[in-house]
């Protein structure tokens, strides 16, 4: 038995003699990578001589005096701390080729690397001189007590290291809850990016463990980028890096975040594609946005809103609401069970002071109210006056000419003031300045000059002054028109809806896909029909203003739906969603693969049945697919219909090849693939979609098979 400890003990001395030489010229070690094999066990092995340093903490601690006289004892505390320091040195020496890979704080690593070494150097010193330890008691129990210590230590750093600042004590250190900011005061960047950053990917890209040499922790260091260069080029397609690596699919090696870590939700990719797409601005305010924009539609929802305060006023008598309420006067509470109102004011033909004057029993109680484009004059204004509890007010294109907005004064909890389109002149804006939680007045459409809004926003720091472009040697871009239309999909004629924000701007439209001009194209009015699948677009002009991007909207026809769905070759396990009823809701889906809203085929062809109780005259059909180069995913190779009376005796009605994007298709969409034919007696439609069997030379992943992803069929 002493033979083969005497073997342990000089490996182990042999270990420790190389590590304490490898540490000592640390800066000059360079690892091969059949070594950094190894080191990458670092993490598995470091598990074992753990455990047993704290077996030998517990036998010092707990085994009476009573038995540590006896030679059993001093054999087996002998074996123990043998095979501690044996596989601590081994540890240390994988831990040591292991840090010589890239993406380590070095400073916290520094740490971890020397409390490793002195665990090792610590557990061989006390074997070495273990005859004279054991004999004075005190001594045993401070040296287990501090080897013990140590190992601890040295957990904590490289818990920090893999896992991120504070890992072991986590979880008894009060957490850190990030201040939800208020819409009026919230930089989009810090406010709404941020935050993403910090839950999704900063456990992997920070100062003590930065993979792929990025880390996430500043903008300076952001806009650095890592090994593989910038996060993000906002003049691609796709954006960049970044935005490749979210939308590749899960299980690629590349894919960010990586399986089996938090993912991103839609709503969190939708947030870092609008801020990269707009230009990543790290100072932008939320404020600032256009109400059009997505990050705004967001940030309505996820920032504080006037419906975030506990209002501590009693609630109205529902009898009195349900009095003064009408279809000309709507009153609605502002969120449920609050006591706050919202009143908005509509036909404009039927207003006059009176209906504000009425609202008096509830001037407590309201905190919204709404007057765009009604002829609200400036003496109504001393009635507003008196709803000392409002909190946002709009007067857009109202009469009013701003002679009294000093009766405004009256109201301490106003936020927001909208005066778009009225008369009023910038020096008559001072009096509000006073209002202590006044932080934005909106002036689109003003006569008030850019210089004049430059000196308001100087004086009063507080208030964002929102006024659009101004400048009288700038020629000015119209935003795109707003498509309105709820929804993508229609099953009988409706009216298109279009609107601009600024007066005066005249739309022109087509709806065959082709873009618009100002000259052939038709001029939209409230009596244009959609009746049909259609890419809608339409661009606005107006004189003196360069033309608007143009807004783009698909629509899909749905004339008839099947009685009964069979999916006769099986979806993906992995992308299955809700099979036949997803594919046939008559619902779009995000342009999001793994939200659940998509079925995904790769390994066989799609093929499914419609069967209609009674016989329908079928002349198209038409799948709705997503098309991601970047992450396999492509169009059918191609597309056929079958129908007929008969379930099986069925003929080919049509068939197409839709054409594949080329190696600079970086884009993701949503596309249509039509399959038209002769109009066709039918009780049974089969649908046969085929994935491209190898994807091409010039696709990173050439030569593998690609998926096809299918969310909506329509017929006819």
């Amino acid at each position: 038995m002493q033979r083969q400890k005497n073997i342990v003990f000089n490996i182990s001395l042999s270990l420790n003699c190389l590590l304490l030489f490898l540490l000592f010229f640390d800066s000059r070690l360079s690892v091969p990578s059949w070594l950094q094999v190894f080191g990458r066990m670092h993490p598995l092995l470091v598990h074992f001589p753990i455990v047993i340093i704290l077996v030998y903490f517990g036998c010092v601690f707990l085994i009476t005096k009573k038995f540590q006289q006896e030679k059993w004892y001093g054999n087996m505390m002998d074996i123990i701390l043998l095979l501690s320091s044996v596989t601590a040195v081994l540890s240390a020496l994988m831990g040591l080729f292991l840090s010589k890979e890239a993406g380590y704080d070095l400073d916290a690593l520094a740490i971890h690397k020397w409390t490793g070494a002195f665990t090792s150097f610590g557990l061989f010193l006390i074997y070495a001189f273990k005859s004279g330890i054991r004999r004075m008691p005190l001594l045993n129990y401070i040296l287990a007590f501090g080897i013990c210590l140590i190992v601890v230590l040295a957990g904590h750093f490289g818990g920090n290291i893999t896992h991120g600042e504070n890992y072991l004590l986590a979880p008894v250190t009060p957490e850190k809850k990030r201040v939800i900011a208020a819409f009026e005061d919230a930089i989009v960047y810090k406010d709404m990016v941020e935050p993403i950053l910090e839950s999704k990917c900063m456990s992997c890209h920070n100062s003590n463990k930065a993979k792929g040499e990025l880390i996430m922790e500043t903008k300076e260091l952001l806009l650095k980028g890592g090994k593989e260069g910038k996060l993000w080029d906002s003049t691609k397609a796709d954006l960049g890096l970044m935005m490749e690596r979210i939308h590749l699919p899960e299980n690629e090696k590349k894919h960010m975040p990586p399986a089996g870590k938090p993912q991103l939700t839609n709503e969190e990719i939708v947030v870092l594609y609008s801020w990269i797409k707009s230009g990543a601005d790290f100072e932008k305010k939320v404020a600032d946005l256009l109400p059009t924009d997505t990050l705004h539609a967001i940030a309505l929802k996820t920032l504080k809103q006037s419906t975030d305060e506990q209002y501590d006023f009693a609630a109205a008598d529902d009898k009195e609401i349900q009095k003064l309420s009408n279809n000309n006067r709507v009153i609605t509470p502002l969120f449920l069970n609050s006591p706050a109102l919202a009143v908005n004011f509509y036909n404009k033909q039927f207003y006059d002071s009176k209906q504000l004057a009425e609202l008096k029993p509830l001037s407590n109680q309201v905190v919204e109210l709404n007057l765009d484009n009604m002829p609200v004059k400036d003496e109504d204004l001393k009635i507003i006056g008196s709803f000392t509890n409002l909190r946002k007010l709009n007067l857009n294109g109202t009469a009013i000419t701003g002679a009294t907005l000093n009766e405004l004064q009256k109201i301490p909890n106003l936020k927001s003031v909208s005066l778009s389109g009225t008369a009023v002149k910038a020096e008559q804006l001072n009096v509000l300045a006073g209002l202590p939680k006044l932080r934005t007045v909106y002036l689109w459409n003003t006569a008030i000059a850019t210089q004049e809004i430059e000196k308001l926003a100087e004086k009063n720091k507080n208030i964002i002054y929102q006024a659009g472009f101004k400048g009288d040697t700038v020629v000015l871009k119209l935003t795109p028109p707003i498509i309105e239309n709820e929804g993508s999909i229609i099953t009988e004629a409706v009216p298109l809806r279009l609107k601009h924000y600024i007066n005066g701007t005249i739309l022109r439209y087509t709806m065959d896909g082709s873009d618009p001009d100002s000259i052939n194209s038709p001029v939209y009015n409230d009596k244009v029909k959609l009746n049909s699948a259609a890419i809608v677009k339409a661009k606005a002009y107006k004189p003196g203003w360069i033309s608007s991007d143009i807004a783009e909207q698909q629509f899909f026809k749905s004339t008839y739906h099947p009685d009964s769905i069979v999916m006769v070759t099986p979806v993906d396990p992995q992308y299955k969603a809700e099979g036949a009823k997803t594919i046939f809701d008559l619902r779009k889906s995000e342009l999001n693969y793994k939200n659940g809203e998509w079925v995904g085929y790769r390994q066989n062809a799609m093929e499914v049945k419609m069967l209609f109780n009674k016989p329908i005259e079928a002349n198209n059909v038409t799948m709705s697919i997503m098309k991601d180069a970047d992450g396999y995913i492509l169009p059918p190779l191609s597309m056929e219909v079958w129908g007929g009376t008969d379930e099986n005796n069925l003929k080919l009605l049509a068939r197409v090849t839709p054409k594949q994007p080329g190696k600079d298709s970086h884009e993701q969409e949503n596309l249509a693939i039509a399959c038209d034919f002769q109009p066709t007696q039918v009780t049974c439609i089969k649908l046969i979609a085929k994935p491209v069997p190898r994807l091409p030379d010039w696709h990173r992943g050439k030569g593998e098979k690609a998926w096809i992803f299918v969310d909506e069929v329509f017929v006819n």
